[in-house]
């Protein structure tokens, strides 16, 4: 998979990724070429890099961009994607990180809303593929020739609820979510809701309204909280 990120340093270099959790101590003891992965607020580097770190990924941006160094170094990268010894590709000029053996896979997932503001989760059942007894919004993979379109598909499918019965409120920014060797790229969507009667199918074993801080509070599918988070400070569709 390839991850869009910012160029910092130009170049390009492939390596292991060493995550540094000591600003002081950015050595793995473990023969290179690496990848170095740490915090943006520890960049450039003092002194100097270990010989065998041939780039670098910065995690959030630099508040000062630095000049240009030696090695590719990019920036912006999502912590959560990246694993210690995994090989990765580190593209500054171009401004992408490619991971070695990670598929990306498009989702997309709904949440219900009604009229006094709480949302519908639902607990996965033991028949799903994945994620079993968490709970998630509606969700499904992107199958659709659009992202919506497979939202309406999914909420009719899992509660029973007809696209004119849903009033679109807010399509959010893709969210990330790594799980094993697979990124899902999560497409979010919040839909507006008269009705709380819904029909569950196979995937589900029970459905609750909850208040939306209640999301950070259970087990879920991978960031969850985060796809809330995009519709909810998405701006309402125009027209």
């Amino acid at each position: 998979m390839t991850l869009p990120v910012r160029a910092l340093s130009p170049g390009w270099a492939r390596g292991t990724v060493h995550r540094s959790d000591d600003p002081l101590r950015w050595d793995s003891g473990r023969p290179g070429p690496e990848v170095l992965v740490l915090p943006a607020l520890w960049w450039p580097p003092f002194p100097s890099l270990p010989s065998h770190v041939i780039a670098a990924a910065l995690l959030g941006v630099p508040a000062v961009r630095p000049s240009p160094g030696p090695i590719p170094v990019v920036a912006g990268v999502d912590p959560d994607l990246l694993r210690e010894g995994e090989t990765v590709e580190v593209n500054g000029s171009k401004g992408t990180l490619a991971i070695a053996g990670v598929r990306e896979v498009e989702v997309v997932t709904a949440f219900l809303e009604r009229g006094d503001g709480r949302i519908l989760l639902l607990e996965r059942s033991s028949k799903v593929g994945s994620f079993r007894g968490r709970w998630a919004g509606v969700s499904g993979f992107l199958e659709a020739p659009t992202p919506l379109e497979q939202a309406y598909r999914e909420v009719e499918e899992e509660t029973g609820l007809a696209r004119d019965r849903l009033e679109l409120r807010a399509s959010g920014d893709p969210v990330l979510a790594r799980h094993e060797d697979t990124v899902y790229v999560v497409h979010p969507f919040r839909f507006g809701v008269g009705s709380v009667d819904v029909r569950l199918d196979w995937e589900h074993v029970r459905c609750e309204w909850v208040d939306p801080s209640e999301v950070r509070r259970r087990s879920t599918v991978p960031k969850l909280d985060l796809a809330w988070e995009s519709v909810a400070r998405a701006p309402a569709p125009k027209g």
